[in-house]
This record gives C-alpha cells, structure tokens and sequence, in this order.
C-alpha cells in the first residue's frame, strides 16, 4: 500500500470509496431502535433484565456512532 495522500476520484482504484457513511446509517438506526425498545420495555414490562440489556445495548449502539463519527472525520478531514 502506498504512503502519503491518494490521489484520484473518489471511487477510483486510486481512491476507493468508503462505507463508514452507510455505516453510519446503519448505526445511528440501530441505536434509534434500541432506544425505542428501552422505552417500550420500561412502560409495558414489569422485567428490570430486559429494560437495563436493552439499556446497555443502546449505549454500546451510542458508542459505535461515536466511533463511526471519529472515523469518518478521520478519513474526511475539514480545512
């Protein structure tokens, strides 16, 4: 693999295109459901096990935005 910047059009054998934007799609879903189901979870069950791994679930979902947010700033950086 070569050092330094690449060159090319996005998308290009130079410059392959990227999937942390669907990715990030992806993820930002996944922490909206896992919200959703926390909620639902704590006002129709009576289940404390279910409501904190589904809690627990939607902060790691939170963690995997975040990640996938750094990542892409790191591969898109802004002037």
């Amino acid at each position: 693999m070569r050092r330094g910047r690449l060159k090319g059009a996005l998308g290009s054998h130079d410059r392959p295109a990227s999937a942390l934007g669907f990715r990030m799609v992806l993820a930002v879903f996944g922490a909206v459901v896992l919200l959703g189901g926390t909620i639902a979870a704590l006002l129709w069950t009576s289940e404390t096990w279910l409501v904190v791994l589904l809690a627990v679930g939607f902060v790691a979902a939170c963690a995997n935005v975040f990640w996938v947010s750094r990542r892409l700033r790191y591969e898109h950086p802004r002037p």
